[in-house]
């Protein structure tokens, strides 16, 4: 059920940032459609894209559109993300909607703000008037000449009543199962012009991989919404997704066409839980599915859609039956053991066992029969064996291992978890800079860490450039890793704004320290930039340990220093910015105390010196090489001695 409220959340939370960008775009519609300017210079037209010719300058074949051809295969579209396309419905001329063609050619800008924001997300944004026009972006070819958007049933349904999310279907252009949010938009004088949309594939909705990755095999998930079954006229759960594998390793979501309904011979369970999604609730339930008695946990996604998922009770209960297999194993080979050693004293035996037959069977029966249970997973099971013997002792013993059982199994679960979460959060690969090979790496020290690093693409501003951050947060554990996750944040969201990388470390430390003033809890952070086309970088240091640089042309080492409290100590400093040209060659070293502090078991530190030397001796590898050899490196120096700290490494190798 944790796992299904999760994934639930990250379903509702993406579906409300679509609805609401979807919001921003009927606003800059119904701004355009109350403007009068002039028709532009050049307008394209889908019939022109479709055939090749007169397309805009930018067109090239897009990696993320395409379709599948009749015949087999993938076809590329062309899209052109400078421009819309128009489209001329069967029967429109051209003249009769020249003015709101001016008018909605003025989107092109917001369109591609908006794209940006979502990119990965939707496919294509669309405005579609009563007049016929209708309006595409990105501009791209294969949109069928004799298609009218107004005859589509989601198009009637969102003239008439709100219905912001449509019926999977098949987009016309990509030949792909999509779903759209559509809201209609106005005229200045009030009256309905159209409608405006986003369609997204649905394979980009359900593209999360938290739950598919952590349920049973056995089980199966569902993604759902109420809806009125047509020949019976009752409330139902009808199937928007399931969960397609081949095995546990590959599950992924397929969505569903046409009309299949999840149901349950359990009649009232089943309608307990249409009426806690009615309610906007989630739970967990009994009841049989397939004629298999199963386990249903479910919880609300957005308005009447809810995530379903079905776990037979056998599944379930597995770990338990082995645990009690193991547990009367146990207890035969202890009888057996004893029967053997009895053989030789029988007739003492058979004279102690009426004397002491009830002082010894009946604790013994009472601790089997806890341990049974416990093996059930009952940990609140308990023993009542009163005695001032061993026996009282072993029962006082028992009655403690079930509570600590049961929070040290929620405890694993919950660190189990918050460390999958950390590590989504980190880089999911290295990126790729022209001019720039690099290279990091993060290994905690505990289930979850304090140290962070990130890549921050500034290529949108300005191409060529990217951000290199590195953090140590003081101590480790699950605190650590949350003020990691929120200094993250906040320093990804201050980066997407203009400013300088001094004004973006600023901003982040006063609002950091706003939130940590009363933990005593800081940061260390390294801020780096580099401009492969000025060949320059720029760096703010808030506390960490410098950053390094080596240039092998004369065989040194330099210190990126710098000045700068860490992060969330004093929210009124202002941190500097510093900046040095950089050279083909050059390897630039950014990492954390973990690294050069590491002892081995003779209390002996790795330290910087002997980083410089790897450095020094791998400058013709790449940087990956290079991460690696050192990391390979500090571990064989600590041998068998605990890793005390996190290790954090980011190299970048200046190549042009």
């Amino acid at each position: 059920r944790m796992l299904v409220d999760t994934y639930s959340l990250v379903l509702w939370k993406g579906r409300e940032q679509l609805e609401m960008a979807l919001m921003m775009q009927a606003g800059e519609v119904e701004r355009a459609l109350g403007g009068n300017g002039a028709l532009p210079e050049k307008v394209y037209f889908a019939k022109d894209f479709n055939r090749g010719r007169d397309v805009p300058p930018d067109t090239v074949p897009s990696g993320v559109h395409f379709r599948s051809r009749r015949k087999g295969g993938l076809e590329l579209l062309n899209v052109s993300y400078a421009s819309q396309v128009f489209k001329l419905a069967p029967g429109v001329q051209k003249d009769r909607v020249a003015a709101d063609i001016a008018r909605l050619a003025a989107l092109t800008p917001a369109y591609h703000r908006i794209y940006k924001k979502l990119e990965g997300t939707i496919a294509w944004q669309y405005t579609i008037l009563n007049n016929g026009l209708h309006s595409a972006y990105p501009g791209h070819n294969g949109i069928p000449g004799k298609l009218d958007f107004r005859d589509q049933a989601w198009y009637k349904e969102a003239l008439t009543k709100p219905v912001p999310w449509t019926d999977p279907y098949i987009d016309p252009e990509t030949r792909q199962i999509v779903v759209a949010s559509v809201t209609p938009v106005k005229r200045p004088d009030g009256e309905v012009a159209g409608v405006t949309m986003m369609v997204v594939p649905i394979s980009q909705l359900l593209n999360q991989r938290l739950l598919v990755k952590n349920i049973p095999e056995e089980s199966r998930a569902f993604l759902c919404y109420l809806n009125i079954k047509s020949e019976s006229r009752q409330r139902g759960a009808r199937i928007f997704a399931r969960q397609d594998y081949a095995d546990i390793r590959h599950r992924s979501w397929r969505s569903q066409l046409g009309t299949d309904w999840l149901v349950s011979e359990d009649e009232a369970p089943f309608q307990a839980m249409l009426d806690d999604v009615v309610a906007g609730t989630g739970n967990i339930r009994k009841m049989s599915y397939q004629g298999c008695d199963c386990f249903w946990a479910y919880g609300p996604i957005h308005g009447d859609a809810f995530l379903v998922v079905i776990t037979p009770q056998s599944e379930i209960l597995k770990p338990a039956r082995k645990a009690e297999e193991y547990v009367q194993g146990l207890i035969d080979n202890l009888v057996q053991v004893t029967g053997y050693g009895v053989t030789g004293i029988i007739l003492l035996v058979i004279c102690l066992a009426f004397a002491f037959s009830r002082t010894v069977t009946k604790p013994i029966q009472a601790l089997v029969n806890g341990a049974i249970k416990l093996a059930d997973g009952d940990f609140d099971t308990r023993v009542d064996i009163r005695s001032r013997d061993e026996f009282g002792e072993m029962g006082r013993v028992f009655n403690m291992v079930g509570q600590r059982l049961k929070e040290h199994y929620r405890m694993s679960r919950s660190m189990a978890l918050a460390r999958e979460v950390q590590q989504s959060l980190l880089p999911k690969a290295d990126p790729f800079v022209e001019g720039l090979d690099i290279a990091g790496i993060t290994l905690s020290c505990d289930e979850t860490g304090g140290d962070y690093y990130d890549f921050l693409d500034t290529a949108e501003c300005e191409p060529g450039r990217v951000g290199i951050v590195v953090g140590d947060v003081s101590d480790h554990g699950l605190p650590s890793a949350l003020l990691m996750a929120s200094a993250r944040a906040f320093l990804r969201q201050r980066a997407s704004m203009p400013g300088s990388i001094s004004q973006i470390v600023s901003d982040v430390n006063r609002q950091l320290a706003r939130d940590v003033e009363e933990s005593g809890r800081f940061m260390t952070l390294f801020y780096g930039e580099i401009d492969t086309r000025k060949h320059l970088m720029r760096w703010v240091r808030a506390g960490h340990d410098p950053g390094m640089l080596y240039d092998p042309g004369t065989d040194t080492f330099e210190a990126l220093t710098g000045y700068g409290l860490p992060l969330g100590i004093d929210d009124t400093v202002t941190y500097q910015e510093s900046r040095r040209k950089i050279a083909p060659g050059q390897i630039i070293v950014i990492g954390t105390d973990g690294i050069w502090e590491t002892h081995n078991p003779e209390g002996e530190m790795f330290g910087k010196e002997r980083l410089h030397e790897i450095i020094r001796s791998r400058t013709g590898e790449s940087a990956g090489a290079i991460l690696q050899t050192v990391i390979t490196a500090v571990e064989r120096f600590r041998q068998s001695a605990k890793q005390e700290d996190d290790v954090t490494l980011v190299i970048i190798k200046v190549e042009s």
